[in-house]
């Protein structure tokens, strides 16, 4: 009896695990066809910007900050091609993402130059999605 009921409520948490994937699964679906709608560029044409932003920007990250409305990209050790690599990143995103906010902050001297994007819980989760912040390197 007890194998019984312990079996079943198994099945039940198994079920509900089920559920709330493929209500991600749909929300994520959903979040992409939104961006898709907004943006003013090929499948093609982003899939190419993301690949070298992954070769050459992204690799140039120190840390991930993960806020309750954005993510701000934080680059420690800015080089002499940073700066010129951070505004053709916010334009070309522009066309792609026009409801996407972006805040670029350098901070004195020497100091890390950071990128925030984001601006709601919705956009903060298309920028995960667009960037695709999980194929970020991991901070060193």
């Amino acid at each position: 009896m007890k194998t019984t009921l312990l079996s079943g409520l198994l099945w039940l948490i198994a079920l509900a695990c089920l559920g709330q994937t493929a209500k991600k699964m749909e929300h994520t679906a959903k979040l992409k066809e939104k961006i898709a709608l907004a943006c003013k560029l090929t499948d093609k044409d982003q899939i190419k910007r993301m690949q070298q932003l992954h070769q050459t920007l992204f690799k140039k990250i120190d840390k991930t900050i993960e806020g309750p409305t954005s993510y701000e990209l934080v680059f420690d050790n800015a080089d002499s091609t940073l700066s010129k690599d951070l505004f053709d990143f916010i334009q070309f995103e522009r066309l792609c993402c026009p409801w996407l906010n972006f805040q670029l902050t350098y901070l004195p001297g020497e100091g890390p130059v950071s990128l925030k994007m984001g601006n709601s819980v919705e956009t903060k989760e298309m920028v995960y999605l667009v960037m695709e912040l999980d194929k970020l390197p991991k901070p060193r």
